[in-house]
């Protein structure tokens, strides 16, 4: 498991390939009246309906209810006042490299990024925004709630014994990384098929990790995202003779899914102590659960010191 602002931030690592793909909508824009006030500061309705259409493209076409999308821009205004009460709010530069990285990852420009979250009815601020919050609202509760997120030996063994969870003596490591051929919601069988094809192609020409990416990342609306690593234990029967039968620096065979047509290299893997991988694992729940937990703390706190104004 990650830290909470990476558990976080995949939230919004895992929209980018249905961005990247999005049909571009007209929005009628909406009126810029204070909805609502967060010890004085502002938010308006021209906010809520960027970050509506924002998370709307993030959640794969659902929208939000108008109630939740409001609360996060108020929490969100908590956030940032509590950071800058400790200095801890994330420089610009901070943000930007931040979000140049998402937009790389979505095979896109960082100019090219903003202009389609406006084109979506979203802006490029409203996306800065989340990032700036969460990334300053990560660091505060790891700073603040280190100690006790600690997780001993005694807490995980507690933990595997109460799953009551069989260990293998030896289980394998895969490193692996999904290049996504992009389809539009709706589309036709017959461009799922072409884009199969095109994922053939790039199959035949993927010869190793620290190559293949770059030739992927050339072709039209294909996103590479981030390695992971899962356990042979964690996966099922299937999925582990398919990544066996993969060698390294290799490609699986195309499969379609929601987002388009998917495969995934196989970049390492390795033979670990089936006790350590585990207890590994269940150490870091532990500690994401905790985290979590004390995070929701920490806001309920904030809110009740605050003074929110609905209008």
């Amino acid at each position: 498991m990650v830290s909470l602002i990476r558990i976080r931030m995949r939230t919004v690592l895992a929209g980018l390939a249905l961005v990247a793909a999005a049909v571009l909508v007209p929005v009628a824009p909406a009126k810029a009246q204070v909805v609502a006030l967060v010890n004085g500061e502002p938010i308006t309705a021209l906010d809520v309906a960027h970050r509506t259409r924002l998370l709307t493209l993030m959640n794969q076409g659902r929208s939000p209810d108008r109630k939740s999308v409001l609360e996060e821009l108020i929490d969100e205004r908590l956030k940032l006042r509590e950071a800058k009460k400790f200095g801890a709010v994330p420089s610009d530069s901070e943000v930007d490299s931040a979000f140049g990285n998402i937009a790389s990852r979505a095979n896109m420009s960082t100019a090219q990024f903003g202009q389609m979250l406006s084109a979506q009815g979203s802006n490029e601020r409203s996306f800065k925004d989340r990032l700036r919050a969460e990334i300053a609202w990560g660091g505060l509760v790891r700073a603040r709630y280190k100690v006790i997120a600690q997780v001993g030996d005694n807490d995980v063994a507690a933990a595997l014994s109460a799953r009551k969870q069989e260990v293998p003596q030896r289980i394998t490591e895969y490193t692996l990384r999904t290049v996504v051929f992009v389809v539009p919601r709706g589309a036709s069988d017959a461009t799922y098929d072409a884009r199969r094809r095109e994922a053939e192609a790039l199959r035949g020409r993927f010869q190793s990790c620290d190559d293949g990416f770059a030739i992927a990342r050339g072709m039209k609306e294909v996103v590479v995202r981030n390695s992971v690593r899962k356990a042979s234990a964690d996966l099922t029967p299937a999925l582990r003779e398919l990544l066996n039968s993969t060698p390294d620096g290799k490609l699986t065979p195309p499969e379609r899914t929601a987002a388009g047509v998917e495969v995934v290299a196989v970049c390492s893997r390795r033979e670990v102590a089936g006790q350590t991988a585990v207890m590994n694992e269940v150490r870091q729940e532990l500690v994401s659960e905790r985290l979590q937990s004390q995070a929701k703390r920490y806001m309920a706190e904030l809110r009740r010191a605050a003074l929110i104004e609905y209008r």
